[in-house]
Order: C-alpha cells, then sequence, then structure tokens
C-alpha cells in the first residue's frame, strides 16, 4: 500500500469512528486495528486474541458491538476497502 493512499485511509476512518452512530463506529474501530497489522505486517495483540476476532464472532456472540469490531478487523487484516454503507 502506497503510504500517502495509507494516510488518507487512516484519516478517513478516523473521521467515520467519530461520525458514525456507534455500532459503525465499531466496524470502522476494528479496521483501524485490521489495516495496521496488513500494512506494518505485525499484530498489536496475542496470537490467541488475534484468532478469536479473526475466526470467531461471525454474527453471534450475542454483542452487536463485538461482532461489528471483529468484521471491521476481519476486512483490514485482508487488506480489504472498509465497507462504506
Amino acid at each position: 500500500m502506497v503510504w500517502k493512499k495509507y494516510d488518507t485511509l487512516l484519516d478517513l476512518i478516523d473521521e467515520k469512528i467519530e461520525t458514525s452512530e456507534p455500532r459503525r463506529a465499531e466496524y470502522f474501530r476494528g479496521y483501524l486495528r485490521g489495516i495496521h497489522s496488513y500494512v506494518h505486517g505485525g499484530l498489536e495483540e496475542t496470537t490467541q486474541k488475534h484468532d478469536r476476532l479473526y475466526n470467531g464472532s461471525d454474527n453471534n456472540s450475542g454483542d452487536p458491538y463485538l461482532d461489528s469490531f471483529a468484521r471491521g478487523y476481519r476486512d483490514g487484516c485482508g487488506g480489504l476497502e472498509p465497507e462504506d454503507n
């Protein structure tokens, strides 16, 4: 990823966190954690926590905020564009 594009993306994500309703904001917080890992090639969290976020919580944790965060985290770790809706 080109650094200028990365910086622009981070600015966009920060704005989305500030202006989105709480559950959407959690998606963008998760995305931010995941994209950092994707771009820098390392995890901020333990492998166990990464596995729980990446592989678990497929909208069935019982906590919609955690599910949104986990979905954003997976998208970011995969280098995907963030959801726009």
